[in-house]
């Protein structure tokens, strides 16, 4: 029977005004893809911060790490302890190359550590990109990647550390479908008898697919766990929305008098913008309720 690699126990986590996590109790064993899901505030990403240091947990509950009580004092220790999280927003710097990214803050050194070792470096990048099989030059510049190829990049960043437990929030995002199952590939073989994965998603296709077991929270409380291939994803929904989901398909939009709901016309876009609404400067909105 596999062991309990990570236990959470009666975490709770306050922020002023706000109860993000509840008195919250999970678990990952050895060799499992663990799920996390929920809806946007159930405190998934607090939990996941509080488990790699980046938040302190309030008094009270704990971290055990294969059995082992354990305080994380930031990112640092978690990696050190073996805990690595991939985070929606890339922690990389683009005027590095892929490898620098890579080993950022622990590079190889020669002539007694006083000098960067650029070869051993690039050596090391090349060999990990290989066995994760990731077909990028570790000497190309991280600005010059798409955005899929700089989420494999931060993918092998957090592998670098021989981590134990990979935290994965959101990592398919940005993804096409074939990079998707790349994506899945390496997960799958980052998993052994020694590791563990918790992977959150709001993707329930991503979820059935590629994880053992469910852990559902709910406005920052435990919901439950449950298998993944015995339940099916409805019930998972349902234990996210604290309500029976009665359909998959959602109701056709009313129309009024086959007038138009939205309708964009002239519109423009700069490079240097972030919003439609900013760089439309000749765009004309038609609104009507609906």
């Amino acid at each position: 029977m596999p062991s309990k690699l990570l236990e959470i126990k009666g975490i709770s986590k306050s922020f002023p005004g706000v109860k993000a996590l509840k008195d919250v109790s999970i678990d990952l064993s050895s060799g499992e893809i663990l799920g996390l899901c929920g809806e946007n505030g159930a405190g998934k990403s607090t939990l996941m911060k509080l488990i790699t240091g980046i938040y302190k947990a309030d008094e009270g509950g704990e971290i055990l790490f294969d059995g082992q009580r354990i305080d994380v004092n930031g990112p640092r220790e978690a990696q050190h302890l073996g805990i690595s999280i991939i985070h929606q927003e890339f922690n990389l710097v683009p005027d590095l190359t892929v490898a620098q990214n890579i080993y950022l803050g622990r590079e190889p050194r020669k002539f007694r550590n006083s000098l960067l070792d650029d070869g051993a470096l690039y050596s090391q990048a090349k060999e990990l990109l290989g066995r994760l099989e990731i077909q990028i030059d570790p000497r190309r510049y991280l600005r010059d990647l798409s955005v899929a190829r700089q989420q494999m990049v931060e993918i092998a960043k957090a592998m670098s550390f021989d981590s134990r437990i990979l935290v994965m929030d959101e990592p398919t995002a940005a993804l096409t479908d074939s990079e998707v199952e790349t994506l899945f590939t390496l997960v799958r073989n980052f998993v052994t008898d020694q590791t563990g994965v918790i992977y959150i998603s709001h993707r329930m296709d991503e979820i059935k697919e590629l994880t053992d077991r469910v852990s559902v929270l709910r406005d920052g409380e435990y919901v439950g766990t449950v298998d993944t291939e015995s339940t099916p994803i409805r019930e998972v929904i349902a234990m996210m929305v604290g309500r029976e989901i009665t359909s998959s398909v959602r109701p056709k939009k009313r129309e009024e008098n086959g007038r138009a709901v939205l309708e964009v016309q002239d519109s423009a876009r700069t490079p240097s913008s972030r919003t439609l609404v900013s760089t439309c400067e000749r765009a004309r909105f038609l609104v009507s309720r609906a």
